[in-house]
Protein backbone atom coordinates (compact mmCIF):
# COMPACT_ATOMS: atom_id res chain seq x y z
CA UNK A 1 0.00 0.00 0.00
CA UNK A 2 1.34 3.40 -1.01
CA UNK A 3 2.56 5.38 1.93
CA UNK A 4 2.75 2.36 4.24
CA UNK A 5 5.71 2.96 6.56
CA UNK A 6 7.98 0.55 8.35
CA UNK A 7 7.94 0.90 12.15
CA UNK A 8 10.59 3.44 13.06
CA UNK A 9 12.16 5.08 16.06
CA UNK A 10 9.88 8.05 15.52
CA UNK A 11 6.65 6.07 15.20
CA UNK A 12 7.46 4.25 18.45
CA UNK A 13 8.17 7.60 20.06
CA UNK A 14 4.85 8.96 18.80
CA UNK A 15 2.96 6.05 20.35
CA UNK A 16 4.78 6.43 23.66
CA UNK A 17 4.10 10.15 23.82
CA UNK A 18 0.43 9.77 22.92
CA UNK A 19 -0.02 7.20 25.65
CA UNK A 20 1.92 9.04 28.37
CA UNK A 21 -0.25 9.97 31.35
CA UNK A 22 -0.89 13.59 32.23
CA UNK A 23 1.25 15.02 35.02
CA UNK A 24 1.13 17.99 37.32
CA UNK A 25 1.35 21.43 35.81
CA UNK A 26 4.95 22.41 35.08
CA UNK A 27 6.23 18.85 34.66
CA UNK A 28 7.57 18.33 31.13
CA UNK A 29 7.24 14.61 30.62
CA UNK A 30 8.91 14.76 27.22
CA UNK A 31 12.11 16.28 28.52
CA UNK A 32 11.98 13.94 31.51
CA UNK A 33 11.90 11.02 29.05
CA UNK A 34 14.26 12.24 26.33
CA UNK A 35 16.47 14.70 28.21
CA UNK A 36 17.06 18.40 27.79
CA UNK A 37 16.90 19.38 24.10
CA UNK A 38 20.20 19.96 22.31
CA UNK A 39 20.50 22.62 19.62
CA UNK A 40 21.20 21.23 16.15
CA UNK A 41 20.68 22.48 12.62
CA UNK A 42 18.58 20.60 10.05
CA UNK A 43 21.76 19.76 8.14
CA UNK A 44 23.42 18.34 11.28
CA UNK A 45 20.43 16.12 11.96
CA UNK A 46 20.33 14.76 8.42
CA UNK A 47 24.10 14.35 8.00
CA UNK A 48 24.62 12.55 11.32
CA UNK A 49 21.24 11.00 12.17
CA UNK A 50 22.60 8.28 14.45
CA UNK A 51 24.03 10.92 16.79
CA UNK A 52 20.56 12.37 17.41
CA UNK A 53 18.14 9.46 16.92
CA UNK A 54 15.80 9.14 19.89
CA UNK A 55 17.08 12.36 21.49
CA UNK A 56 15.34 15.65 22.24
CA UNK A 57 16.52 18.35 19.85
CA UNK A 58 15.79 22.00 19.16
CA UNK A 59 16.15 23.07 15.54
CA UNK A 60 14.83 25.62 13.10
CA UNK A 61 14.27 25.84 9.39
CA UNK A 62 11.93 27.04 6.65
CA UNK A 63 8.41 25.66 7.10
CA UNK A 64 7.15 24.07 3.90
CA UNK A 65 4.92 21.25 2.68
CA UNK A 66 6.76 18.19 1.37
CA UNK A 67 5.70 14.83 -0.06
CA UNK A 68 8.48 12.63 1.22
CA UNK A 69 7.41 8.98 1.35
CA UNK A 70 4.28 9.96 -0.62
CA UNK A 71 2.94 11.73 2.44
CA UNK A 72 2.25 15.45 2.08
CA UNK A 73 2.76 17.18 5.42
CA UNK A 74 4.49 20.13 7.08
CA UNK A 75 8.28 19.88 7.07
CA UNK A 76 11.35 21.91 7.86
CA UNK A 77 13.74 22.54 4.99
CA UNK A 78 17.47 22.72 5.59
CA UNK A 79 20.15 24.70 3.78
CA UNK A 80 20.60 22.20 0.96
CA UNK A 81 16.97 21.34 0.33
CA UNK A 82 16.65 18.35 2.66
CA UNK A 83 13.45 17.98 4.68
CA UNK A 84 12.41 16.73 8.11
CA UNK A 85 8.76 15.77 8.58
CA UNK A 86 6.90 17.31 11.54
CA UNK A 87 4.43 15.51 13.83
CA UNK A 88 2.88 17.50 16.71
CA UNK A 89 1.91 15.72 19.93
CA UNK A 90 -1.73 15.80 20.96
CA UNK A 91 -1.37 18.70 23.39
CA UNK A 92 -0.19 21.16 20.73
CA UNK A 93 -1.74 19.70 17.60
CA UNK A 94 -4.79 21.97 17.39
CA UNK A 95 -2.90 25.20 18.06
CA UNK A 96 -0.12 24.15 15.69
CA UNK A 97 -2.50 23.42 12.82
CA UNK A 98 -4.17 26.81 13.23
CA UNK A 99 -0.99 28.86 13.53
CA UNK A 100 1.15 27.00 10.98
CA UNK A 101 -1.18 28.14 8.18
CA UNK A 102 0.34 31.63 8.49
CA UNK A 103 3.95 30.49 8.73
CA UNK A 104 4.67 28.64 5.49
CA UNK A 105 7.72 30.09 3.80
CA UNK A 106 8.99 31.46 7.12
CA UNK A 107 11.51 30.20 9.67
CA UNK A 108 10.08 28.20 12.57
CA UNK A 109 11.74 26.67 15.63
CA UNK A 110 10.77 23.14 16.68
CA UNK A 111 11.55 21.20 19.89
CA UNK A 112 10.93 17.45 19.96
CA UNK A 113 12.41 13.98 19.59
CA UNK A 114 14.29 13.18 16.39
CA UNK A 115 13.92 9.90 14.52
CA UNK A 116 14.16 8.30 11.09
CA UNK A 117 12.02 5.84 9.13
CA UNK A 118 11.84 4.06 5.80
CA UNK A 119 9.08 3.82 3.21
CA UNK A 120 8.19 0.12 2.91
CA UNK A 121 7.46 0.27 -0.81
CA UNK A 122 10.26 2.55 -2.02
CA UNK A 123 12.78 1.81 0.74
CA UNK A 124 13.41 5.57 0.89
CA UNK A 125 14.84 6.79 4.21
CA UNK A 126 13.21 9.86 5.71
CA UNK A 127 13.66 11.90 8.90
CA UNK A 128 11.09 13.33 11.27
CA UNK A 129 10.50 15.05 14.59
CA UNK A 130 7.67 14.47 17.02
CA UNK A 131 7.50 17.88 18.69
CA UNK A 132 5.90 19.31 21.80
CA UNK A 133 7.05 22.93 21.54
CA UNK A 134 7.47 25.42 18.74
CA UNK A 135 8.16 29.09 18.09
CA UNK A 136 6.80 30.94 15.11
CA UNK A 137 8.67 33.52 13.07
CA UNK A 138 9.26 36.79 14.95
CA UNK A 139 7.00 39.70 14.08
CA UNK A 140 9.04 42.66 12.88
CA UNK A 141 6.38 44.91 14.33
CA UNK A 142 2.90 44.59 15.75
CA UNK A 143 0.00 45.18 13.40
CA UNK A 144 -1.12 48.80 13.50
CA UNK A 145 -4.56 47.85 14.69
CA UNK A 146 -3.19 46.00 17.74
CA UNK A 147 -2.97 48.23 20.79
CA UNK A 148 -1.21 47.20 23.98
CA UNK A 149 -1.92 48.34 27.53
CA UNK A 150 1.02 49.26 29.73
CA UNK A 151 0.76 47.14 32.87
CA UNK A 152 3.24 46.66 35.70
CA UNK A 153 4.25 43.13 36.62
CA UNK A 154 2.79 43.76 40.07
CA UNK A 155 -0.62 44.56 38.56
CA UNK A 156 -0.43 41.63 36.12
CA UNK A 157 0.45 39.04 38.74
CA UNK A 158 -1.63 40.40 41.62
CA UNK A 159 -4.82 39.96 39.61
CA UNK A 160 -4.34 36.64 37.76
CA UNK A 161 -6.70 36.16 34.84
CA UNK A 162 -7.78 39.79 34.53
CA UNK A 163 -5.60 40.43 31.48
CA UNK A 164 -5.78 36.95 29.92
CA UNK A 165 -5.87 37.08 26.09
CA UNK A 166 -5.47 40.86 26.10
CA UNK A 167 -2.38 42.49 24.65
CA UNK A 168 -0.28 44.02 27.42
CA UNK A 169 3.06 45.80 27.55
CA UNK A 170 5.22 44.97 30.57
CA UNK A 171 8.74 45.94 31.60
CA UNK A 172 11.02 43.61 33.50
CA UNK A 173 14.63 42.71 34.15
CA UNK A 174 15.90 39.67 32.21
CA UNK A 175 16.55 36.73 34.55
CA UNK A 176 17.38 33.98 32.04
CA UNK A 177 15.89 30.50 32.37
CA UNK A 178 14.96 31.12 36.02
CA UNK A 179 18.69 31.29 36.85
CA UNK A 180 17.98 32.93 40.21
CA UNK A 181 15.04 30.75 41.26
CA UNK A 182 12.53 33.62 41.00
CA UNK A 183 9.76 31.15 40.09
CA UNK A 184 9.08 27.53 41.10
CA UNK A 185 10.98 25.25 38.74
CA UNK A 186 7.92 23.03 38.28
CA UNK A 187 5.93 25.94 36.87
CA UNK A 188 8.14 26.05 33.76
CA UNK A 189 6.20 24.65 30.81
CA UNK A 190 9.03 24.50 28.26
CA UNK A 191 12.80 24.57 28.49
CA UNK A 192 12.85 27.55 26.11
CA UNK A 193 10.77 29.69 28.52
CA UNK A 194 12.57 32.55 30.24
CA UNK A 195 11.86 34.99 33.06
CA UNK A 196 11.54 38.73 33.56
CA UNK A 197 11.23 40.34 36.99
CA UNK A 198 10.47 43.72 38.53
CA UNK A 199 10.87 44.10 42.28
CA UNK A 200 9.26 40.97 43.81
CA UNK A 201 7.21 40.02 40.75
CA UNK A 202 8.41 37.57 38.08
CA UNK A 203 6.68 35.95 35.10
CA UNK A 204 7.48 33.23 32.56
CA UNK A 205 7.82 34.46 28.96
CA UNK A 206 7.41 32.21 25.93
CA UNK A 207 6.81 32.55 22.21
CA UNK A 208 9.84 34.73 21.47
CA UNK A 209 13.52 34.57 22.24
CA UNK A 210 15.20 37.46 24.07
CA UNK A 211 16.81 38.90 20.98
CA UNK A 212 16.34 41.58 18.36
CA UNK A 213 18.16 43.64 15.76
CA UNK A 214 21.76 43.99 16.94
CA UNK A 215 21.31 42.26 20.30
CA UNK A 216 20.75 38.79 21.76
CA UNK A 217 20.64 37.48 25.33
CA UNK A 218 21.46 33.91 26.32
CA UNK A 219 18.92 32.55 28.85
CA UNK A 220 21.54 30.13 30.18
CA UNK A 221 24.16 32.73 31.10
CA UNK A 222 23.99 34.84 34.25
CA UNK A 223 26.27 37.41 32.65
CA UNK A 224 23.44 38.25 30.20
CA UNK A 225 20.93 38.91 32.96
CA UNK A 226 20.14 42.32 34.41
CA UNK A 227 19.08 43.97 31.13
CA UNK A 228 15.64 45.61 31.13
CA UNK A 229 13.28 44.35 28.45
CA UNK A 230 10.00 45.62 27.02
CA UNK A 231 7.69 42.69 26.30
CA UNK A 232 4.39 42.98 24.45
CA UNK A 233 2.28 39.85 24.63
CA UNK A 234 -0.83 37.99 25.72
CA UNK A 235 -1.01 36.66 29.29
CA UNK A 236 -2.50 33.26 30.05
CA UNK A 237 -3.24 31.97 33.54
CA UNK A 238 -2.97 28.21 34.07
CA UNK A 239 -3.47 26.63 37.49
CA UNK A 240 -2.93 30.03 39.10
CA UNK A 241 0.35 30.70 37.26
CA UNK A 242 0.52 33.51 34.70
CA UNK A 243 2.49 33.00 31.48
CA UNK A 244 3.18 35.70 28.92
CA UNK A 245 3.20 34.73 25.25
CA UNK A 246 5.45 37.35 23.74
CA UNK A 247 4.53 39.05 20.49
CA UNK A 248 7.38 41.53 20.58
CA UNK A 249 10.56 41.81 22.67
CA UNK A 250 12.89 44.80 22.73
CA UNK A 251 15.53 46.33 24.95
CA UNK A 252 14.10 48.79 27.44
CA UNK A 253 14.87 50.71 30.58
CA UNK A 254 13.81 50.49 34.20
CA UNK A 255 10.16 51.50 34.74
CA UNK A 256 9.60 54.96 36.11
CA UNK A 257 8.01 55.14 39.57
CA UNK A 258 4.36 56.14 39.59
CA UNK A 259 5.04 58.71 42.27
CA UNK A 260 8.13 60.61 43.21
CA UNK A 261 9.24 59.42 46.62
CA UNK A 262 10.67 62.02 48.93
CA UNK A 263 14.45 61.77 48.95
CA UNK A 264 15.93 60.54 52.21
CA UNK A 265 17.22 63.28 54.48
CA UNK A 266 20.93 63.97 54.03
CA UNK A 267 23.16 62.34 56.63
CA UNK A 268 24.29 64.64 59.40
CA UNK A 269 27.45 66.49 58.52
CA UNK A 270 30.51 65.03 60.16
CA UNK A 271 32.20 67.43 62.57
CA UNK A 272 35.24 69.05 61.03
CA UNK A 273 38.50 68.35 62.84
CA UNK A 274 41.22 71.00 63.18
CA UNK A 275 44.56 70.38 61.42
CA UNK A 276 47.60 69.03 63.27
CA UNK A 277 51.20 68.24 62.35
CA UNK A 278 51.43 64.56 61.40
CA UNK A 279 55.03 64.27 60.19
CA UNK A 280 58.25 66.20 59.83
CA UNK A 281 61.55 65.71 58.12
CA UNK A 282 63.93 65.67 59.93
CA UNK A 283 61.88 64.08 62.68
CA UNK A 284 60.92 66.26 65.60
CA UNK A 285 63.70 65.82 68.20
CA UNK A 286 66.30 64.60 65.69
CA UNK A 287 69.85 65.20 67.14
CA UNK A 288 71.76 64.75 63.90
CA UNK A 289 70.41 67.49 61.64
CA UNK A 290 72.98 68.42 58.96
CA UNK A 291 74.14 72.08 58.99
CA UNK A 292 72.93 72.53 55.41
CA UNK A 293 69.58 70.82 55.87
CA UNK A 294 66.04 72.00 55.15
CA UNK A 295 62.89 71.31 57.14
CA UNK A 296 59.56 69.89 55.95
CA UNK A 297 56.38 69.71 58.05
CA UNK A 298 53.32 67.77 56.87
CA UNK A 299 49.77 68.50 58.07
CA UNK A 300 46.69 66.34 58.46
CA UNK A 301 44.55 68.59 56.27
CA UNK A 302 44.88 70.93 53.31
CA UNK A 303 46.15 74.24 54.62
CA UNK A 304 45.48 77.84 53.69
CA UNK A 305 48.80 78.83 52.16
CA UNK A 306 48.32 82.52 52.84
CA UNK A 307 48.01 81.90 56.58
CA UNK A 308 51.67 80.86 56.85
CA UNK A 309 52.81 84.40 56.05
CA UNK A 310 54.45 85.98 59.15
CA UNK A 311 53.41 82.97 61.24
CA UNK A 312 56.50 80.75 60.81
CA UNK A 313 59.56 81.43 62.97
CA UNK A 314 62.95 79.70 62.88
CA UNK A 315 65.42 80.43 65.72
CA UNK A 316 68.21 79.00 67.90
CA UNK A 317 67.02 77.73 71.26
CA UNK A 318 68.44 78.83 74.61
CA UNK A 319 70.63 81.83 75.24
CA UNK A 320 72.00 83.80 72.33
CA UNK A 321 75.66 83.09 71.69
CA UNK A 322 78.39 85.09 69.95
CA UNK A 323 78.16 84.57 66.21
CA UNK A 324 74.43 83.73 66.19
CA UNK A 325 72.59 85.21 63.24
CA UNK A 326 68.88 85.46 62.81
CA UNK A 327 67.20 83.61 59.96
CA UNK A 328 66.03 86.69 58.13
CA UNK A 329 66.91 85.04 54.82
CA UNK A 330 64.77 81.97 55.47
CA UNK A 331 62.36 80.97 52.68
CA UNK A 332 58.97 79.36 53.40
CA UNK A 333 56.86 77.58 50.75
CA UNK A 334 53.81 75.31 50.82
CA UNK A 335 53.37 72.12 48.71
CA UNK A 336 49.59 71.66 48.45
CA UNK A 337 49.84 68.23 46.84
CA UNK A 338 51.69 66.81 49.86
CA UNK A 339 50.15 69.21 52.41
CA UNK A 340 53.74 70.04 53.42
CA UNK A 341 55.40 73.26 54.57
CA UNK A 342 59.03 73.59 53.34
CA UNK A 343 61.46 75.81 55.29
CA UNK A 344 64.88 76.69 53.88
CA UNK A 345 66.96 78.40 56.63
CA UNK A 346 68.92 80.41 54.07
CA UNK A 347 72.06 79.97 56.22
CA UNK A 348 74.37 77.23 57.49
CA UNK A 349 73.19 75.96 60.83
CA UNK A 350 75.67 76.15 63.71
CA UNK A 351 76.99 72.77 64.86
CA UNK A 352 75.64 71.42 68.14
CA UNK A 353 72.95 74.09 68.50
CA UNK A 354 69.23 73.44 69.07
CA UNK A 355 67.02 74.89 66.35
CA UNK A 356 63.36 75.64 67.04
CA UNK A 357 60.69 75.76 64.30
CA UNK A 358 57.75 77.69 65.75
CA UNK A 359 54.30 77.78 64.13
CA UNK A 360 52.42 80.75 65.53
CA UNK A 361 48.66 81.12 66.08
CA UNK A 362 46.88 82.30 62.92
CA UNK A 363 47.79 79.32 60.74
CA UNK A 364 44.52 77.75 59.48
CA UNK A 365 43.34 75.04 57.09
CA UNK A 366 41.18 75.59 54.00
CA UNK A 367 38.06 75.37 56.21
CA UNK A 368 39.36 78.15 58.43
CA UNK A 369 40.05 75.88 61.40
CA UNK A 370 43.20 76.88 63.36
CA UNK A 371 46.22 74.63 63.69
CA UNK A 372 46.01 72.60 66.88
CA UNK A 373 48.90 71.44 69.09
CA UNK A 374 49.67 67.74 68.96
CA UNK A 375 48.31 65.81 71.98
CA UNK A 376 50.78 65.72 74.87
CA UNK A 377 52.91 68.62 73.61
CA UNK A 378 53.56 71.73 75.74
CA UNK A 379 54.29 74.69 73.46
CA UNK A 380 53.20 77.74 75.45
CA UNK A 381 51.56 80.50 73.43
CA UNK A 382 52.63 78.97 70.09
CA UNK A 383 50.37 76.71 68.02
CA UNK A 384 53.14 74.15 67.51
CA UNK A 385 56.89 73.87 68.14
CA UNK A 386 59.37 71.40 66.62
CA UNK A 387 62.94 71.15 67.94
CA UNK A 388 66.09 69.79 66.28
CA UNK A 389 69.79 69.60 67.18
CA UNK A 390 72.45 70.28 64.58
CA UNK A 391 75.11 67.57 64.29
CA UNK A 392 78.65 68.31 65.48
CA UNK A 393 80.26 67.11 62.25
Amino acid sequence: MAGRLRTSVLVLALLVLAAAPARAQGYNRYEAQYGEPVDASIDDLINTPTAYAGRAVRTHGMLEMSNISREVRPSLRGTFGSYILLYPVNEVQFEWEQEAKRWYGKEVEITGVFGQGQDQSTMQVYYNIVFWAYLGPPDKELPKDVKSQLVSLEELLSRPGKYDNKVVHVVGKFRGQNLYGDLPARSQRNSADWVIKDDLYAVWVNGRKPRGDGWALDPKLKRDTGKWLDVVGRPTTIAGVTYLQALQVSLGSAPKPTADAAPPPPPPEKPKLPPVVVFSLPLDGDREVPPTGRFAVQFSKDMNEESFKNHVLLRYGGRAQPGDRDFSGAKVSYDGGRRALIIDPGDVLRSGRVVELILLPGIVDVDGLPLETRPGKMVGPAAEVLRYQVSLN
